[in-house]
């Protein structure tokens, strides 16, 4: 879900890679930029063939060297330009679609975060007198920025458990935290599934899950079997998530990992939706899970968002804006 690719010593990814990378993550893209003088620039909610020429046509002809470049596929929040990354790190969080000359840090993230509703609620709680809040629509993502100028970025990042990666473009250069990035032709990326492949996951459809040849291939035979982890997997996403085999089979096919899949299955459940007038109501996706302890899961998450939402509009009555 998602890419970031960090670029820190001018060493660009190819229009080619960069389509491969947007095809994965089509939501959106973004890239952001630190000039000599340790300014910051971003454009956010563009394709692929935009951000090249933005890196040919300014980035190399003036020696920009730092660079972080994004292609979103929404997990938490709705799909549009405004929740594509970066979001600067403030206490209003605008959803700007772009920025100059900036001095205000820029996050991006790779993953779903499940407990921002639940970290919210805890930071909010802990503050009697009226706070300043963002205003409009919440991914997990702009939450973190939130958190991070109001706790600091590393403290935030210390509660962002789990496969979440996260870069910030500060005017020093790049920081990232979250384990597992790679190395791509010279750029660490939070994950390489854009990468094309020869071979390609897939669910056999009784409980079989092996990869062909090559992702268009039909027959599975002579492929390797997931393990007996995986499977479990595979076959608990059908009977919570109510997906079909061929939806598995399209998000492996895809380059995801069986657990990708799961994780965005569940960070799909609910999404807070911020509607123009300033009321908060909740979506619902048609994702029920059926599984009792999945079940309680669910109806705590389901909780803690509700709770968030009241908490947000109960502090934006004395909010200062």
């Amino acid at each position: 879900m998602c890419v970031i690719i960090c670029i820190e010593d001018g060493k660009y990814p190819s229009k080619s890679t960069l389509e491969d990378a947007e095809s994965m993550n089509c939501h959106g893209g973004s890239i952001a930029w630190l000039d000599k003088q340790g300014r910051k620039y971003y454009q956010k909610g563009i394709k692929a063939k935009a951000i090249t020429k933005i890196i040919n046509k300014q980035l190399k002809p003036k020696g920009i060297k730092t660079a972080i470049i994004h292609f979103r596929i929404a997990s938490v929040g709705n799909v549009n330009k405004k929740l594509c990354h970066p979001f600067e790190i403030t206490s209003r969080v605008d959803l700007n679609l772009s920025g100059e000359r900036m001095t205000t840090d820029l996050l991006f993230h790779n993953g779903t975060w499940t407990e921002y509703a639940e970290e919210m609620l805890v930071f909010l709680g802990k503050h009697s007198k009226p706070m300043t809040i963002p205003y409009g629509e919440f991914s997990d993502s702009r939450v973190m920025a939130y958190l991070a100028k109001r706790m600091g970025v590393k403290k935030m990042a210390k509660k962002v458990t789990g496969w979440n990666k996260i870069a910030v473009l500060t005017s020093d250069g790049i920081n990232r935290y979250g384990t597992g990035w790679v190395n791509f032709k010279g750029n660490k990326c939070s994950n390489d599934y854009f990468v094309p492949t020869v071979t390609s996951w897939s669910y056999g459809g009784m409980g079989n899950y092996d990869f062909g040849d090559t992702p268009a291939s039909k027959e599975y035979g002579g492929g390797e079997y997931l393990n007996d982890e995986e499977t479990l997997v595979a076959d608990s996403i059908k009977n919570v998530y109510d997906v079909t085999d061929e939806e598995i089979n399209d998000y492996l096919a895809g380059g995801m990992s069986i657990f990708d899949v799961e994780a965005m299955l569940e960070g799909a459940e609910i999404t807070v939706a911020y509607e123009d007038d300033g009321k908060i109501g909740m979506e619902e996706e048609r994702l029920i899970p059926v599984d009792t302890d999945k079940q309680l899961s669910y109806q705590k998450r389901l909780d803690e968002e509700c709770a968030l939402s009241e908490a947000i509009e109960h502090t934006r009555r004395g909010a200062v804006w």
